[in-house]
């Protein structure tokens, strides 16, 4: 289930059109799969949050906000950019997601931090 609806996202990006559909939702799916990964947690659109996963966390307006960008980056490039091999979220992204990202601490083979 997606977590931000296409119709938000189309009136984002001012289409009025259903030609494009098809190519939104995929970019949609695209954005949220790279917010998700980012954040390191589960985003669930609705709640309750399961009690078996404790980083799993309802979207929040900030968490929309960021999808709508990169789904409308994905849509505005849709050619490949030369660049170092990495994408990177805008600045703006990132700072809608700080609070949310989940900070991992490494640990050695015995459990010890590093």
């Amino acid at each position: 289930m997606a977590l931000v609806d296409l119709d938000l996202v189309k009136k984002h990006l001012r289409v009025d059109w259903d030609d494009e559909d098809v190519e939104i939702e995929a970019y949609l799916a695209a954005a949220e799969t790279i917010i998700t990964e980012y954040l390191d947690r589960a985003i669930l659109p609705t709640g309750p949050v399961p009690e078996d996963n404790p980083t799993a966390m309802i979207v929040t307006p900030p968490i929309t906000a960021a999808i709508l960008l990169v789904t409308n980056d994905l849509f505005d490039n849709r050619t490949p950019h030369e660049s170092d091999g990495e994408a990177m979220l805008s600045p703006t992204v990132r700072r809608l997601l700080a609070p949310y990202r989940v900070w991992r601490q490494m640990e050695d083979e015995h459990g010890r931090p590093l």
